[in-house]
């Protein structure tokens, strides 16, 4: 979207200091550029400040204490305004805004009139951001938001600690929140999505989770169903006996409800005696039958695991009881090692005394058996075998023998029921009232098909939400975004290290340059190079995107046109702990013994005039730099804005200091 800094504007904490006001062309590589602490890099957080940014990101010191007004004059469709913001002062910021159109003359006094949430909506208005939510939910996290013009601020600058940063490559997303918060909106970005598409997205995931929520209470509907099923299926049994229902009924939930209903109904309506039909008591015993072949069936299984169970502890006591056997027998054994070694001696004999070769022999032996019977001992007390399945069969047995004891419990209610269940009147009107209560309980009302018709109605409309995301094409309209942007950060990257025979793209979902390889391998920013490499794919990709946003068909994009970088030469000439900077110096002795990085310095200046070129002068450049106009002034399209190298020089005039 084309937009232009026509100047950045101060205006003093003492009035009768004269405006500071910093002019900017806006077909131009517009270059402020001298001594280190004359307050160049200032310009970038005074820019974003008067933008809305949350946080003042403007040195503390004598630039806050000397302004009470930070302020551009901007063009921004065909018309001038004038933007500014109170000083924060001390404190992280202001919310004290100006915004008005340029009447032709710089105000010399400014006056308040919205505060930050007026001129953001003023600035999202002109924008014309959607301002659907990146979430449905009725207060969504704070990187859920709709989004902003704000979130467009990672495409204009690229202050110091980001232009040659091989982790961070947009401006702000070294944090988490503006990270989630620009990998949000960069579709709408790029133009990958509208904002019917967003709209359609948000409804779309709201009717999601109104199903959700839908499907949950019908599940929980259906297990209410299963936990009342057994109570419902005894009173149908209750009815069959008495006559009140026939003998022939589906198993299906829904409908032994509707029948016991039925019953009800006839009860209320004083015509149940004439719903009687021939009481079926052989029902009951069918179902007394079947009960106790399962409960007979479920004792034997019992019976065969207790077996096995009182096998398995016999086992285990028989082990215990040979360990202490064979233990009892060690105590009582002499060492066979005591006896090799007197035998060694001279071959005797130690109980007659006669002398043989042959003792040596016996002893092995000996040892042979003792061994023997120590290892079966040591496998009897050590091998976990035996434990292991005892303790496995005792679970299993105590979940067996509980499902005899629910099985009993199914037979004898089956008993106590038929005991009670007698073909009288009286009895008949007892289980209507049983039944009535249960379907009080149960609560059976027409809310079940409610929720269902409802379900479907989302369903159908969350088909028709996809129809229109699908109609859009956004998968294709991804691929030709991806690849046109890389085609461009390919074109502006010449010359860049990367890995071999590999394609650049901007990764929108990590924020940053990705590399894939023919054979399917992926490198990213922070493996590719050195300093100077990092810096120039910030370039590449930063000039490549705003070429995309520069084409026709782009134009009402919302990221603003314009970059502001600041000082890209630092992979060449980095400034020291104190400040100072070879750039400083006098160039004649630099370019004499620096001369491949004055060379490489003056290569920056040409590829942002090439972008400026290529994008048909639909951005603005702004570039905050060390090095002077013998390295850039050759280059087409530079303009310099101001240069900061005498004493009393800088952002700050020498006459408001006094």
């Amino acid at each position: 979207m084309k937009f232009t800094i026509n100047a950045v504007i101060l205006w003093p904490l003492d009035a009768k200091n004269e405006i500071q006001y910093i002019p900017f062309e806006e077909d131009k590589i517009n270059i402020i550029h001298g001594l280190s602490g004359t307050g160049k890099s200032s310009i970038v957080h005074i820019i974003d400040y008067a933008l809305g940014s949350s946080k003042c990101q403007i040195p503390i010191g004598i630039i806050r204490d000397s302004v009470d007004w930070f302020g551009l004059k901007i063009t921004f469709k065909s018309e001038s305004w004038i933007l500014a913001r109170r000083t924060p002062g001390k404190a992280q910021s202001s919310g004290e805004f100006h915004l008005s159109s340029f009447n032709g003359s710089i105000p010399n006094i400014i006056v308040r009139n919205m505060n930050r949430d007026d001129f953001k909506d003023s600035f999202n208005a002109l924008v014309r951001m959607s301002d659907l939510p990146h979430s449905d939910e009725e207060k969504p996290r704070p990187f859920d938001r709709r989004s902003s013009y704000r979130d467009m601020a990672a495409f204009n600058f690229l202050p110091q600690h980001i232009v040659a940063n091989p982790n961070t490559l947009f401006f702000k997303t070294d944090s988490y929140k503006h990270k989630e918060r620009l990998t949000r909106a960069m579709p709408y970005a790029l133009g990958i999505v509208d904002a019917n598409y967003v709209m359609n997205e948000r409804r779309k995931d709201e009717a999601e989770k109104e199903l959700d929520s839908i499907n949950k209470q019908i599940a929980t509907i259906e297990k209410s169903k299963k936990a009342w099923s057994h109570e419902v299926n005894r009173l149908i049994s209750g009815c069959i006996e008495t006559g009140l229902l026939p003998s022939m009924i589906s198993d299906d939930f829904e409908i032994r409800v509707g029948l016991l209903q039925s019953v009800v109904d006839a009860y209320n309506e004083r015509r149940l005696e004439d719903t009687l039909t021939e009481p079926n008591r052989l029902h009951s015993n069918n179902e007394y039958r079947a009960a106790l072949a399962a409960e007979m069936a479920q004792n034997e299984i019992v019976e065969h695991l207790a077996s096995e169970v009182s096998g398995y502890e016999d086992l285990s006591a028989d082990g215990h009881k040979f360990n202490q056997a064979i233990e009892m027998e060690r105590s009582h054994a002499i060492s066979l090692d005591w006896l090799r070694k007197t035998v060694a001696q001279n071959n005797e004999c130690i109980a007659c005394g006669s002398t043989t070769a042959a003792l040596p022999l016996v002893i092995e032996n000996l040892e042979n058996r003792v061994n023997q019977v120590t290892r079966i001992s040591d496998v009897l007390r050590e091998n976990p075998v035996i434990d292991n399945t005892l303790s496995s069969l005792k679970r299993n047995l105590a979940k067996q023998q509980k499902e005899l004891q629910r099985l009993r419990s199914i037979k004898n209610e089956i008993l106590n029921r038929d005991q009670k269940l007698k073909n009288s009147i009286n009895q008949i009107y007892f289980l209507a009232g049983s039944i009535a209560s249960l379907l009080k309980r149960l609560g059976k009302t027409e809310a079940d098909e409610s929720l269902s018709l409802q379900a479907e109605d989302l369903e159908k409309k969350i088909r028709n939400y996809e129809r229109a995301m699908k109609a859009s094409n956004r998968s294709t309209r991804e691929q030709q975004v991806d690849y046109a942007i890389s085609e461009l950060i390919g074109d502006y990257s010449e010359g860049l290290e990367a890995p071999e025979g590999s394609t650049i793209f901007l990764d929108r979902k990590d924020l940053t340059l990705r590399f894939d390889g023919k054979d399917g391998e992926r490198d990213y920013l922070w493996e590719v190079g050195s300093g100077a490499n990092w810096m120039g794919y910030h370039l590449a990709a930063f000039l490549a995107i705003h070429e995309f946003l520069a084409q026709p068909l782009n134009q009402h994009l919302p990221p603003f046109g314009f970059i502001v970088i600041d000082q890209p030469s630092q992979v060449y000439f980095p400034s020291s702990h104190s400040g100072s900077n070879d750039l400083d110096g006098d160039f004649a002795d630099i370019n004499q013994k620096r001369p491949a990085d004055v060379i490489a310095t003056q290569r920056i200046f040409q590829t942002l005039s090439e972008g400026l070129k290529r994008s048909n002068f639909n951005v603005q450049i702004i570039v905050l730099e060390h090095a002077g106009e013998e390295i850039w002034k050759s280059v087409d399209h530079t303009h310099s804005v101001a240069s900061w190298y005498k004493k009393g020089d800088g952002l700050i005039p020498e006459s408001w200091q006094h």
